[in-house]
C-alpha cells in the first residue's frame, strides 16, 4: 500500500511541479453527498435510489484569469485610491502568454435512478466556455511605444487566440460496479452548438526599422463566427439580424464523452481517473467569416504588408485641411478593409478535463483527497493540485473545504456547504476561492456553484443501501 501511495505523490508532484496556468477544482467535486459530484467523476457510487431537479438543480460560474490584476493598472495614493494609470506597470506584470476565461453551466434538469446494476442518469444542460488566449505586446507597445521594437527580428506579436461557445447537452450516463473494488462509469452527450466565435488565425505583427524608423505591419486574419439568428450579408458588409425559433437552437450537432474509473485498494484508500467533455460541436449554421490583409491602396503597400515611412512637409499642410484629413484617414482604413463572407462549415473542440485523484476515508464520515486536474482548450493546457477535506454531519449536514496551488498563488481556499432538509431536500452553495470575494479584480480564478436537488436516500424508503 505505501509502494501505491508513493507512486501516486510522484505522479502529483510531477504534475504539479510543471503547473503554467491552472484551472482550480470545486467543491462540488469532493463532496460524496452531492449528487452533482457525478460531473467530475461518474464513476462514484452516489448514496441515493433517485435524483431529481428542475431549473434550480446546479449553476455554476467560473473565472479564470491569469495574470491581468487591478493592482498593477494603477499607481496608488496613501488612502490605497487610484491614482495614476500604469501602463507600463502592467506590461512588466504579464506573462508572454496570458489567459482569461469564463464558463457558466446551468442545469435545465437531471433525472437519476438506481436499477439492480447501477445508478442511470438523464439530464439537460446550458453551457457556455469562453476562453481567450494573448500575448503581452501589445501591452507593451502601448505602454513603450514602437521603439521598444526594433528590427524585423524583434516585432510586436499580437497572437491572439479565441473560442467562446454556447451549447445544449443531452447526457446520458450509467454508473455500475463491476466489483468490490472497481467502478466505472460514464456519459454519452447529444450537444447542439448555439453561438460561436472561434479565431482560426489572428497573426498581427509589427516592427520598426532600426534605421530610418519606419513602421511596417504585417496581419493575416481569420474570425469564424456561428450564430442563431439570420445575418444578412450584401457586399461583403453585414446587415441586420433576423429572430429566430426554437428550432434554430438545433442546427449545430456534436458529440461528447465522459468516463472514469474509480478502484478502492481497501476500507480507506481509493482512486479515480477520469476524462470530461472529450468531444466536437460542428458548425455549419449562419457560418460568417472575418478576414483582413493589409490592401494594395498604393503609397503605404509594400509585398503584402503595411508600411509607414512618415509624412513630407506638403502632406502635413494638407492634413491641416478637414476635408483632406477625412479623405486621408478614409484612405488608411482602406488599407485594413475587414471583408466578410459565408463561411464553411468547421469544428471545434470541447474544454477536455483530465482528473488524477487519491482519497482517503478516514472512517465513514470524513475523507481527504489530493487531485491533479487540468484542462485542454485552444491555448494550452491547464493543470492544478488540489487538496480537499469532505465531512458529513448529522445525518444532514456535508461540508468540504479545498486548498489550491497554483503557480504564485497560494491563497485559493474553498468551501462548500450543502443542507439536508425534509429527507429528500439538498440545499448547496460553494466556491473555491474565499478570499476571491474580498478582492474579486486580483483573482486568479473563481468558481461558485449552488442548487437545490431532491434526492431519495435508500433508509428513506425502509431499504438498506450497500
Amino acid at each position: 500500500m505505501k509502494r501505491i501511495f508513493k507512486v501516486f505523490a510522484a505522479m502529483v508532484a510531477a504534475l504539479a511541479w510543471n503547473v503554467a496556468q491552472a484551472q482550480v477544482g470545486t467543491p462540488v467535486d469532493f463532496m460524496r453527498m452531492n449528487p452533482y459530484q457525478l460531473k467530475a467523476n461518474p464513476a462514484t457510487e452516489l448514496p441515493y435510489e433517485s435524483v431529481m431537479s428542475i431549473l434550480i438543480g446546479n449553476t455554476s460560474l467560473s473565472v479564470q484569469n491569469t495574470t491581468l490584476r487591478y493592482n498593477n493598472l494603477f499607481d496608488f495614493d496613501a488612502q490605497g485610491r487610484p491614482e495614476i494609470l500604469n501602463l507600463r506597470k502592467l506590461a512588466n506584470s504579464l506573462k508572454e502568454n496570458n489567459f482569461v476565461g469564463v464558463d457558466f453551466d446551468l442545469n435545465f434538469f437531471i433525472l437519476g435512478r438506481r436499477t439492480k446494476h447501477g445508478f442511470f442518469t438523464y439530464e439537460h444542460n446550458i453551457r457556455t466556455q469562453s476562453d481567450v488566449g494573448f500575448r503581452a505586446d501589445l501591452f507593451k507597445l502601448l505602454a513603450y511605444g514602437n521603439s521598444a521594437f526594433l528590427g524585423s527580428d524583434n516585432p510586436v506579436n499580437v497572437g491572439l487566440k479565441a473560442n467562446a461557445t454556447m451549447f445544449q447537452e443531452f447526457a446520458v450516463g450509467y454508473q455500475m460496479k463491476v466489483n468490490d473494488r472497481l467502478s466505472l462509469g460514464g456519459r454519452a452527450k447529444l450537444l447542439f452548438g448555439v453561438v460561436n466565435v472561434n479565431t482560426k488565425q489572428f497573426d498581427v505583427r509589427l516592427f520598426t526599422d532600426p534605421d530610418s524608423y519606419a513602421l511596417r505591419l504585417v496581419d493575416d486574419v481569420l474570425v469564424r463566427t456561428s450564430m442563431p439568428s439570420t445575418i444578412t450579408l450584401q457586399d461583403g458588409v453585414l446587415g441586420g439580424a433576423g429572430g429566430f425559433g426554437i428550432g434554430d437552437l438545433f442546427h449545430n450537432p456534436g458529440f461528447g464523452v465522459d468516463f472514469a474509473a474509480e478502484y478502492r485498494f481497501d476500507d480507506r484508500f481509493s482512486a479515480v481517473a477520469a476524462v470530461r467533455d472529450l468531444g466536437f460541436i460542428s458548425w455549419g449554421f449562419n457560418n460568417i467569416q472575418m478576414t483582413n490583409n493589409i490592401q494594395d491602396m498604393g503609397e503605404f503597400y509594400d509585398n503584402g504588408s503595411f508600411l509607414f515611412n512618415g509624412l513630407n512637409v506638403n502632406q502635413l499642410e494638407m492634413l491641416a485641411d478637414e476635408t483632406n484629413s477625412a479623405l486621408f484617414l478614409d484612405t488608411l482604413q482602406q488599407y485594413f478593409h475587414l471583408g466578410f463572407d459565408r463561411g464553411e462549415r468547421y469544428f471545434t473542440a470541447l474544454n477536455t478535463n483530465l482528473l488524477l485523484r487519491g482519497n482517503y476515508d478516514l472512517d465513514a464520515h470524513n475523507r481527504f483527497s489530493a487531485q491533479v486536474q487540468g484542462r485542454f482548450n485552444g491555448s494550452g493546457f491547464r493543470p492544478a493540485l488540489t487538496l480537499a477535506y469532505n465531512g458529513y454531519f448529522f445525518e444532514k449536514l456535508d461540508v468540504c473545504a479545498t486548498y489550491t496551488i497554483m503557480p504564485n498563488s497560494y491563497d485559493n481556499i474553498g468551501l462548500g456547504i450543502s443542507g439536508r432538509l425534509f429527507k429528500t431536500c439538498n440545499i448547496y452553495l460553494t466556491t473555491n476561492n474565499v478570499i476571491g470575494f474580498f478582492s474579486p479584480m486580483n483573482l486568479s480564478g473563481m468558481h461558485v456553484q449552488f442548487g437545490i436537488v431532491f434526492t431519495l436516500r435508500p433508509e428513506d424508503k425502509n431499504t438498506e443501501y450497500e
